[in-house]
């Protein structure tokens, strides 16, 4: 693959010395160059989006999330049981980047072939300091989460029986809870802007995180904390089950080139 750099400063001198030679075909013939460049850099990156990793990284995360909280509910009162639960947090934060990353360098790479602009101090210091906060922002709330979740769900499953649960849930409750399902939805149609005109399927997808989070919050007791875990339990079913199916997809459609001969 042509280095994507020297191209672009090729470009720009091309358009530089046709505007001062008013040589106006040699303008368009530059831009469609610069056309073919940006395709080719942008390749590697729909495919990284649209190969289903992203999908299984953010659907690992959601189940990381709800395996925390309910870890925190149903196992024996014992120290692991909060290291058990940070655990699980910690694999939720991370999940995302390490799928992203394998898929770029074990799927991606190896059929689609890639690209790489020499890197700056700036970005790279941006770039850490935005996951450190992100993963302290998320951990934090996680950790509220659960507390506020063992506060209101029995401490284990055998003294399930002796807790009072509101078996009529609030108009509030079913309004969060729709509302949490409806975000999650849309972002997954973010996820799959480019592939869901291809995979049909996904919609049926679509339909089942707006559809179900609030039927789970009409059907089971509870406020938003009881109804919230399963919801995001079968959300990031929902993700992983079709991020799975789409890379399985990708990996046969598209298989790396053969070695050359010699």
């Amino acid at each position: 693959m042509k280095n994507p750099i020297a191209r672009y400063i090729q470009f720009v001198r091309k358009i530089e010395q046709a505007k001062r030679e008013g040589r106006t075909g040699e303008l368009i013939k530059a831009a469609r160059e610069n056309a073919e460049i940006q395709t080719i850099t942008m390749r590697p990156r729909q495919y990284a989006v649209t190969n289903g990793t992203a999908e299984i990284g953010w659907g690992t995360a959601w189940l990381c999330f709800a395996l925390s909280i309910y870890s925190s509910v149903f196992l024996p009162a014992s120290p692991w049981r909060g290291r058990m639960g940070m655990l699980l947090l910690l694999c939720a934060c991370v999940a995302m980047p390490v799928w992203m990353w394998v898929g770029k360098k074990f799927v991606v790479q190896p059929r689609i072939g890639y690209f790489s602009f020499r890197p700056e101090k700036s970005r790279w210091i941006g770039m850490i300091v935005g996951l450190a906060v992100a993963a302290v922002i998320s951990i934090a709330m996680a950790h509220w989460l659960v507390q506020k979740a063992g506060q209101a769900m029995p401490v284990s499953a055998p003294h399930a029986a002796a807790v009072a649960v509101d078996k009529n849930p609030s108009r509030l409750s079913l309004l969060q809870i729709s509302g949490y399902g409806l975000l999650n939805a849309i972002l997954y149609l973010m996820f799959n802007a480019v592939s869901i005109k291809e995979h049909r399927w996904k919609r049926i997808c679509f339909a089942l995180l707006v559809a179900v989070p609030p039927t789970i919050g009409f059907l089971l007791p509870g406020n938003y904390l009881h109804v919230s875990p399963p919801v995001t339990l079968f959300q990031g079913l929902i993700y992983l089950i079709s991020g799975a199916a789409t890379l399985v997809w990708f990996l046969r459609h598209h298989q790396p080139p053969a070695p050359d001969a010699g």
